[in-house]
């Protein structure tokens, strides 16, 4: 097991899509367990009430909390659980860091979400800087829609020699990076108070003939309700596809710990201009 930081010292970038949506669904995969620890002073996160996959395994604190660290680390000690701490953005994020650090020695992977957003992205540098690990920390480059445009996209990320922008890739010589697609299932997913692994589950658990064969039998006298229950059914589908986009990055490193070679070697591609 492991504790996995995600924390930006702004909000904004993506760390509940990944702490909340996207890690919770890489360890189910993989069938391992998980807790949430989310260290927030202004805000608790509620939004996945009817979620299945996150049930009983979330906990949210304070920073002024004196036993975190204790918690973390009988945590640590207890049970083979992954631990995901979900930092809040400015002070609390600062202040995470030097709690997990406090805890002693332990595997901590840092990941730093962040945007397309230059302003955002010195918020990422400014993070970086202050969890100084470098071999252990990992960016992700949330919301691209197009892995080809990636570097476009990501313009300040990866920089510009035609531009005369020098990104910040090369300046800190990253060698650890994931990247996140843009999806509205992850807001459709939060609609019904679900993670995207909720929503995607009942395809992954029905054929498309079981479902349709399922909705007629208990929808056959109400045609408006098959109707919806087929475009859960749908919506189901296409979250597990980004899932399973998401999964073919990220499912290697989780599994082994290390990063997939073939994206990661794309991206590295794309990022030299």
């Amino acid at each position: 097991m492991a504790i996995h930081v995600l924390l930006n010292t702004k909000g904004g970038v993506g760390k509940s899509t990944l702490s909340w949506h996207v890690m919770p669904a890489l360890f189910t995969k993989l069938g391992k367990s998980f807790k949430i620890f989310e260290i927030d002073n202004n805000n608790v996160t509620n939004v996945f009430h009817q979620s299945t996959i996150i049930k009983d395994n979330t906990q949210t604190v304070k920073t002024s909390d004196k036993n975190i660290a204790a918690e973390i680390i009988f945590q640590t000690m207890t049970s083979n659980d992954e631990l995901i701490v979900d930092a809040g953005g400015g002070d609390d994020a600062l202040k995470v860091i030097e709690i997990v650090k406090s805890i002693g020695e332990a595997k901590i992977n840092w990941f730093i979400p962040l945007n397309r957003n230059l302003a955002q992205l010195k918020n990422a540098l400014n993070t970086y800087d202050q969890i100084n690990d470098l071999q252990n920390t990992y960016f992700i480059l949330n919301g691209y829609t197009s892995l080809e445009d990636i570097t476009d996209e990501f313009l300040f990320y990866f920089g510009n020699t035609n531009m005369n922008i020098e990104g910040i890739r090369d300046q800190l010589k990253i060698q650890r990076e994931f990247a996140i697609p843009f999806s509205n299932y992850f807001e459709i997913a939060e609609m019904q108070n679900l993670t995207i692994a909720d929503l995607a589950k009942i395809s992954q658990e029905l054929t498309k003939e079981e479902a349709k064969a399922l909705f007629f039998e208990k929808f056959k006298d109400d045609k408006q309700a098959f109707f919806r229950a087929w475009c859960d059914y749908k919506n189901s589908e296409d979250a597990a596809q980004v899932l399973e986009q998401i999964f073919t990055d990220f499912l290697p490193f989780f599994d082994n710990g290390t990063q997939t070679e073939p994206t990661r070697a794309k991206l590295h591609k794309r990022g030299t201009l």
